[in-house]
């Protein structure tokens, strides 16, 4: 026997198996419902397909053609769940309240369903039975349902109103800004905690669960022109932009930090009064961005990347103020203390007057360290105002859009990094009629939430993929490195193992015991020429855009060869061994991320790499335009010190120019151009280097990385770069027909002086005037070197 209705916190439950039952039920003529705490015993009783879901807070009207339509759309499509949308009444207009269509990421509690809405009963019992059954709790038990039958069955929205609503009684007076932070507010705390626990399990069925970040921010360096920049977008906020930058000069604190303003083309006197004040305050950097279609995140991203900008980026809104002047101080040291890639504040709700307002103090208590990046998926952000690492930031960027896009950086920063949160007040949110975040319409609120649920999608299958590839990772790590044993024994002992457990790679190294070498003298310096024929698909490989694209990345975990296995090295790169060999201990190093070939963020790896592989092996770089054959997935490789005689050569040499430390040696001398730097110090070398790639970008008028391979060797305590500048990839030879055609794609090793060809007729035929004529035609000329040295 099916049992009648039942109240459910504020629903009412109503078993239907049609339309026709729904009559007999509803509306309800008994008054005295009644109430039940626990779903699951309730619904196993019901023989009906249906479980017709009312709020019991409205007044509801939808007759039969309508809902006999939900019924079918429930039945036609197998559906665990069917919401439509509906009209309000008020007084006597009927207005249409659309809703918007569930996503897999729509998995925030406060997902709007409307007031009538239907659940597959056999849906409930299936996912119980598979999951778990839902807490006997009014106040949770539907959302854990949703989400369980979400895993199995469609959630169907039927895009037209079906019923409508009105009010029992007069609406509340809470604002739309009260009800948003409804969640952060102390007394619910005890429910948030329940409703997160839900949404972990959630995460964790479907594979999006990561455990708590370890990684930190990478380390400083002092390539920035001050320590902290306060970001300020802004367009057309003349009425509070003079307090907003007061607020940030009336700042103190131990460091250097400026204001960078981006101007987003203000046309109501904004610009005008940031110019006036800039005139007054040196470090007020003005901006005005050359395009046009910018949005919040955009400016942020014109920001950032802006030479002016600092080694952290602070936010503040040109609405908002900072409530002290020790604001910047206190997330300057959080940063630097937790070396995290983000901090973010606590803030209070005030009015145009600075006079609090409800909900007031918002400090987001929610948040965890353990558990918070889990718990962001469900709710609707971190809090205010937020800070980042600016190296961290620069890599990852804002999307170009004016909502949201603090929640997507924030969603992608803790999917990797640890984020630092103060939860006392440092920062005023002003609230008034008109500004930003006023009450906003249902289309708005709708555009908002589909568009946070997106991203929220987004995430979760970047964290499912995430999760698959650590899963195949782990299979395939041998060994972890640990200071406890030298790295270089460590990547002898995986050779060892791969070549018994590994048949190609085996092959390969025995087939280097038949590679043919021979000598070239060059007049100021020799070439040993390589003849090795498995070294044609690297040499020969089509690294343009378009083949790029159309490849599987082949220093991907999910597409190394089965048999391949790896050292783990400082949790974030593969110590592979090299499956085509060019000497006989020969190691790729790639980021277990898929992610560009570019060499001025992972400097502090490259160097540690060099340190670590000492004295035995040294480390070295193609960059992704010439040599590199992985150019979309960053890696570095390394090979036996006493392979690259160049470096010994080149030491005894006397530069052709010396400028703070670089030393340049023309092609007259080498061959080639070639800068060397050295030092005891990672933080100075690396601001050298990067000096010298900001002069190279300068002279040859480019905003990427330049063409360029490098090598890095430790000895003593000493780091040394030997770095070739390029203009071509190959030689026009290299693209000739027939006889013509030499077949060499140089890298950093044959920059090196260890030449290969995989063809035995250029092995045969190559004389010193190619090996000259090659250097020449793919080093950048004398003329751009003495420039790039002179602009340092």
């Amino acid at each position: 026997m099916t049992p009648s209705a039942r109240k459910f916190g504020r629903f009412f439950l109503l078993p239907i198996k049609d339309e026709k039952d729904a009559a007999i039920l509803w509306p309800l003529r008994d008054k005295k419902v009644t109430e039940i705490s626990r779903l699951l015993p309730f619904v196993k009783k019901a023989s009906t397909r249906f479980l017709l879901i009312i709020d019991s807070l409205k007044e509801i009207s939808c007759d039969r053609a309508e809902l006999k339509s939900i019924l079918t759309f429930a039945a036609n499509k197998n559906a665990g769940v069917v919401y439509a949308d509906f009209h309000e009444r008020k007084g006597t207009k009927l207005i249409r309240h659309p809703l918007i269509d569930y996503q897999m990421g729509s998995i925030r509690d406060n997902f709007d369903f409307g007031h009538l809405f239907i659940f597959s009963i056999p849906a409930i019992i299936n996912v119980a039975k598979k999951y778990g059954a839902p807490p006997a709790d009014t106040n949770t038990a539907l959302y854990d349902m949703r989400l369980k039958i979400s895993r199995d069955y469609p959630i169907i929205h039927v895009a037209r109103p079906l019923y409508t609503v009105a009010d029992k009684k007069p609406p509340s007076s809470k604002s739309h800004t009260e009800n948003h932070f409804a969640y952060t507010v102390g007394k619910n705390l005890l429910l948030q905690k329940k409703l997160e626990k839900l949404a972990t399990n959630h995460l964790r069925y479907i594979g999006a669960y990561l455990k708590q970040p370890v990684r930190t921010a990478p380390a400083a360096n002092n390539n920035f022109v001050a320590e902290a920049s306060v970001i300020i977008p802004v367009r057309n906020r003349k009425g509070t932009i003079v307090s907003a930058l007061h607020s940030v000069l009336t700042q103190k604190t131990s460091f250097f930090f400026n204001i960078i303003v981006v101007d987003n083309h203000s046309s109501d006197g904004t610009s005008e009064v940031i110019k006036k004040i800039a005139t007054k305050h040196q470090n007020i950097k003005h901006i005005i961005p050359r395009r046009r279609d910018l949005s919040i995140g955009g400016c942020w991203n014109e920001a950032v990347k802006s030479r002016h900008c600092g080694r952290f980026a602070v936010q503040l809104d040109s609405d908002d103020l900072y409530s002290s002047p020790k604001t910047l101080q206190k997330i300057v040291d959080v940063l630097r203390r937790g070396k995290y890639a983000m901090v973010v504040g606590s803030y209070t709700v005030v009015n145009k007057q600075l006079k609090k307002i409800p909900p007031g103090l918002v400090d987001h208590r929610e948040w965890t360290k353990k558990n918070g990046h889990n718990n962001l998926l469900r709710v609707n952000g971190l809090g205010a105002p937020r800070a980042f690492n600016t190296a961290v930031i620069r890599k990852i960027g804002f999307p170009n859009v004016s909502y949201g896009e603090d929640y997507a950086v924030s969603l992608r920063i803790t999917r990797e990094y640890r984020i630092g949160r103060i939860c006392e007040s440092i920062y005023l949110c002003r609230r008034w009629r008109g500004n930003t975040d006023a009450a906003l319409s249902v289309e708005k609120r709708n555009s908002n939430d589909f568009y946070k649920d997106m991203l929220r999608t987004q995430e979760i299958k970047a964290r499912v993929h995430l999760n698959k590839n650590k899963r195949e990772f782990e299979k395939k790590v041998l060994f972890r490195f640990s200071n406890k044993q030298p790295l270089a024994s460590l990547c002898f002992n995986l050779i060892d193992q791969q070549k018994h457990t590994w048949p190609l790679l085996a092959d390969a190294y025995q087939e280097l015991n038949n590679v043919r070498t021979r000598s070239i003298n060059c007049g100021e310096y020799n070439v040993a020429l390589q003849f090795n024929p498995r070294r044609a698909v690297s040499s020969g490989a089509a690294v343009d855009e378009h083949s790029i694209k159309n490849r599987p990345c082949f220093l991907c975990v999910d597409h190394l060869p089965a048999q391949q296995k790896l050292i783990l090295y400082r949790h974030d790169y593969m110590i592979l061994c090299n499956p085509a060999p060019i000497f006989h201990s020969h190691f790729t190093i790639a980021h277990w991320q898929h992610q560009p070939q570019t060499i001025i963020d992972s400097l502090n790896a490259f160097l540690a790499l060099a340190k670590d592989l000492s004295p035995e092996l040294i480390v070295f770089y193609n960059g992704p335009t010439c040599g590199a054959s992985a150019p979309d997935h960053l890696h570095f490789q390394a090979a036996p010190k006493n392979m690259f005689p160049f470096a010994k050569e080149l030491s005894v040499l006397n530069p052709d120019m010396e400028i703070s430390g670089l030393k340049y040696y023309s092609a007259q001398s080498t061959g080639r151009s070639v800068v060397t730097l050295s030092g005891r110090k990672a933080d100075v070398l690396t601001f050298q280097f990067k000096r010298l790639l900001d002069s190279a970008k300068k002279v040859l008028a480019i905003k990427t990385e330049p063409m360029l391979n490098v090598i890095c060797m430790h000895e003593g305590n000493l780091w040394r770069f030997i770095v070739f500048l390029r203009q071509k990839h190959r030689p026009d030879a290299f693209f000739r027909k027939g006889k013509k055609r030499i077949f060499v794609s140089p890298g950093t090793i044959d920059m090196a002086g260890t030449i290969i060809t995989s063809r035995e007729i250029d092995f045969r035929r190559l004389r010193a005037a190619d090996i000259n004529g090659i250097y020449q035609e793919v080093s950048l000329p004398d003329e751009k070197m003495r420039q790039i040295m002179k602009a340092l």
